[in-house]
């Protein structure tokens, strides 16, 4: 086996005996690898005392420093380097557990270039106007009323009779008489609604 790798590598060549005292080839290795570093250290000052603030490696090699005035924001919700941390917004959210239920009890009138939609609630169910929230498309509106103890309301009429311009649409709530009023503005101001949804 060793004649084939003889043959196939030709012989191993071993270094020549160390004379008495010369240097060690490691260590003049290291002293030549540190002038070398030197060297390179000189051409690396001599570039950014030519070049200033522009220069490549002042502008790569520079250390980073935070300015006396700057406005540092650190906390919960902000990358500040620690694990993540859980929001309260759930305390807050409307439980999908909680029971929904249509609200039933609307009227609605044709006023010219407007629809009102007048839906009652059960008395005492609206105590802030945050409670309500409402989502108008061109076709479509939904209506949902969120209680933190209680049901869940909501009213979704979809297709309505005619076309709407949802970014004129609006909604207000009467806490006292527990009602959502929902203003629709048409698209075609001269059609006459004969029924809120289109069937």
């Amino acid at each position: 086996m060793g004649s084939i790798l003889t043959l196939l590598f030709g012989r191993p060549k071993l270094a020549p005996p160390k004379p008495e005292g010369s240097a060690d080839p490691a260590a003049s290795g290291t002293a030549a690898g540190a002038s070398a570093a030197a060297a390179d250290a000189s051409a690396l000052r001599e570039n950014i005392q030519k070049k200033g603030e522009n220069a490549y490696y002042y502008a790569h090699n520079r250390k980073f420093e935070v300015p006396a005035d700057a406005k540092v924001i650190s906390g919960p919700g902000l990358v500040t380097g620690g694990p993540p941390v859980k929001l309260d917004i759930e305390a807050n959210a409307p439980s999908a557990d909680k029971p929904l239920e249509a609200i039933r009890n609307f009227s609605w009138t044709d006023d010219g270039g407007k629809v009102k939609v007048y839906l009652q609630l059960p008395d005492g169910t609206l105590q802030d106007a945050s409670q309500v929230t409402c989502d108008f498309q061109p076709h479509s509106f939904h209506v949902q009323v969120s209680q933190d103890k209680g049901a869940r309301y909501m009213c979704k009429m979809d297709p309505l009779y005619g076309e709407v311009v949802p970014e004129s649409c609006s909604f207000r709530s009467s806490l006292e008489k527990s009602k959502v009023t929902v203003t629709l503005t048409k698209k075609k101001k001269d059609q006459t609604w004969y029924d809120l949804k289109k069937n």
